[in-house]
């Protein structure tokens, strides 16, 4: 149900405001992550633009529909209109960025993990890694997967090897972390790719690996999208969204969980990506 009207008071302690919409008071109840993001707007009592819980329930002294997310929040008098949030606008930004992107590289990476034990500070280190790479068309350039040789021997501890499924002999014909960084590298020249990930981690393991191994960074960050992100922006969500469930709630097939391998999981990201972007620009 969707509810539009003026914020009248905001209860900072129950999470809830009070709001007057279509000559009718609703009170309306946020859960805390909603209300750290968009709380600071309620100071000024701008208008608010939200999807809400059909049924009420009681929160504190107060029965409310629950917000489900938000659509806009604009401040409104006679000498100005300031827009602090819009869903429509931010699509619209979701739509050029997804259009204008030529050759991609999708790319997935494991990181070791503290040992069971740990004594010392854990610094991940790139331990597998997989890549799929397309022209702007859509076709595929190649794609590749390898282990890689940590630096450190206390990377390859029993933790990191049960979580991949691997033995240290597997190790022994692994990549060494400069000749990933040199693929990676040559993907950048040669293609001047765009690097689309599953969330945040990757990017800052990569840019942590280069200090670790003393080489000079690669241009990651301005190339780099969190896809993750991008679907979180472009359908108002404020979880964190798991690759799998995603993959099956925009493709409506069932996949069966894989171990932890790199390749599959950049294949999957591949195709979340193709998805996605059929599904928005066939939006109006």
């Amino acid at each position: 149900m969707k509810i539009y009207g003026k914020i009248l008071n905001t209860y900072p302690k129950d999470r809830v405001v009070k709001v007057l919409g279509n000559k009718r008071i609703f009170y309306l109840y946020m859960s805390r992550k909603l209300f750290r993001d968009f709380g600071p707007y309620f100071v000024r009592k701008p208008y608010i633009f939200v999807n809400v819980s059909v049924l009420k329930k009681k929160y504190g002294n107060f029965h409310c529909f629950e917000v489900e997310h938000f659509n806009k929040i604009v401040e409104s008098d006679r000498r100005e209109k300031k827009v602090y949030y819009n869903i429509s606008t931010i699509r619209k930004g979701v739509k050029r960025l997804i259009s204008k992107i030529n050759n991609k590289l999708f790319l997935d990476l494991e990181f070791s993990l503290p040992s069971y034990f740990q004594t010392m500070v854990h610094i991940p280190e790139i331990v597998q890694y997989g890549m799929v790479l397309e022209d702007e068309n859509g076709n595929l350039i190649f794609e590749d997967r390898s282990l890689v040789k940590p630096v450190k021997k206390y990377s390859l501890n029993q933790r990191t090897l049960k979580f991949l499924s691997k033995t240290r002999e597997d190790f022994d014909q692994a990549c060494t972390y400069i000749e990933f960084y040199q693929l990676l590298e040559r993907c950048i020249m040669d293609h001047n790719v765009k690097i689309i990930a599953w969330g945040r981690n990757d990017i800052l393991t990569i840019e942590q690996s280069f200090k670790l191994n003393h080489l000079k960074p690669l241009d990651i960050r301005n190339r780099y999208i969190n896809l993750m992100q991008v679907i979180k922006n472009y359908y108002n969500s404020k979880t964190d969204l798991g690759l799998f469930n995603t993959y099956q709630k925009l493709s409506g097939e069932k996949q069966e969980v894989q171990q932890h391998d790199a390749l599959e999981d950049a294949l999957m990201t591949r195709e979340i990506y193709r998805i996605f972007k059929d599904i928005i620009l066939k939006e109006n």
